[in-house]
């Protein structure tokens, strides 16, 4: 079996239990199923219910004032005597300084924050799902390179243990191409454990059954569609000032305590209470009905502490924001420099050459299956066929990955805006 044909064979054997995906695909089952997104998003909805409930009014209280027993009528809860005494207060609060809008605006951003919080899950979720992806990907296609490499030389192995045997072929060309074998096959289990992470992490990812095998699928016109030397990194900037939540909730956090500032400042204000109040025979005349207004003077408590509290904090949330807005600016930067080398790199490596490689490989093997050149000379052109055919694909991964941190970095994918 040449080496074109062991790699077709590998290529094209799919487990019975698999999922063939595309990125694209990917993304939708990850944004319908996964669980924390699914979890996360309702956050928000709970936030909305405070809103609610902070739009709410203070209710009103009654208050009911009767004697429990008539001693001259010698009855129970005299009700409906005349004579009789009973009190009935209601009281309404009502509260002044504009407290109930400015509760309802910090219960707003709350809401802000939660979506906040969900958005930048999901920026964080979708790096790891689509890195995780490349990387089965291109485990897979390194795996086909051993996969084949092995079968290869295991069928010489087979062919030259008969030959020793017959004292054909000596005891160490027999030995080298055994060791390579073992150092092969131990390399491919290392990946083998990798692809399993790969396969688990994307399992929980896209919440699907653990004993399903997901195979990544990946065209060729993906690979090239995008490329880093488009891309501006002042443009890159503001997308990242635009897109990025985790920033965004800094911001809303800084908001929010310019808002809290505002209702400390309120709460110095105190509230109205208003009164009614029916007393059936305990007034100097029957059945008196008076009306009360009260109110807290704001002589010793006037919030002082909350209110400076809350300068402080906008302050400290401020100097936060002018942080990490250097930080992700910093982000940016890194994730645009590191994607223009691995560009710069995948460009100039010249792709006919593992197609070229991968001819010369066939015909070395009959070569060396005829015995026109030595062990030594086998090997080294197997090693440096599996070494080309690694690299390159690395190469390509590492492309893809610089490309998924810059959307990182930026918060959404800046080919798309």
């Amino acid at each position: 079996m040449s080496f074109s044909e062991a790699q077709t064979q590998v290529a094209s054997s799919v487990l019975p239990d698999t999922i063939r995906l595309t990125l694209a695909q990917a993304d939708e089952q990850f944004k319908a199923h996964n669980l924390t997104v699914l979890a996360t998003q309702l956050g928000i909805n709970e936030n909305k219910a405070y809103e609610i409930q902070s739009q709410l009014r203070v209710n009103p209280a009654v208050y009911v004032e009767t004697m429990p027993y008539n001693q001259q009528t010698k009855e129970v809860l005299p009700f409906r005597q005349s004579s009789a005494q009973q009190v009935v207060q209601v009281q309404q609060l009502i509260r002044l300084a504009g407290k109930r809008n400015k509760q309802l605006a910090i219960a707003r951003t709350n809401t802000e924050l939660a979506s906040d919080r969900f958005y930048d899950l999901l920026r964080t979720l979708t790096y790891q799902l689509h890195t995780t992806f490349y990387d089965l990907y291109y485990t897979r296609q390194t795996l086909n390179v051993y996969n084949e490499e092995i079968a290869t030389l295991q069928q010489t192995v087979s062919l030259y243990q008969q030959q020793y045997s017959k004292g054909n072929v000596p005891l160490k060309d027999l030995t080298r191409l055994k060791a390579y074998l073992f150092s092969l096959t131990t390399e491919r289990q290392q990946l083998l454990s990798k692809l399993i992470d790969d396969q688990a992490d994307l399992t929980v990812l896209l919440n699907t059954n653990p004993s399903v095998t997901i195979q990544p699928i990946i065209g060729s016109g993906l690979i090239n569609q995008f490329s880093v030397n488009t891309l501006n990194l002042s443009r890159l900037f503001q997308l990242a000032d635009q897109h990025r939540f985790d920033l965004k909730g800094y911001r809303d956090l800084a908001k929010q305590e310019e808002q809290n500032l505002s209702l400390q400042r309120a709460m110095a204000v105190p509230d109205l209470t208003l009164q009614g109040t029916y007393d059936r025979n305990g007034s100097y005349i029957p059945n008196y009905f008076g009306v009360g207004v009260g109110i807290n003077l704001p002589v010793l408590n006037k919030n002082q502490g909350n209110i400076q509290a809350a300068k402080v904090r906008i302050q400290s949330s401020q100097q936060t924001v002018n942080a990490y807005t250097l930080q992700v600016d910093s982000d940016v930067e890194r994730a645009y420099a590191k994607a223009q080398q691995t560009e710069q790199l995948y460009r100039t490596f010249d792709q006919q050459f593992n197609d070229d490689f991968g001819r010369l490989i066939d015909g070395v093997t009959t070569n060396y299956k005829k015995q026109n050149i030595d062990v030594v000379e086998f090997l080294d052109f197997f090693d440096s066929y599996k070494s080309s055919q690694v690299q390159f694909a690395q190469l390509q991964n590492n492309r893809m990955q610089s490309l998924e941190e810059i959307s990182f970095a930026v918060g959404t994918n800046p080919f798309q805006n």
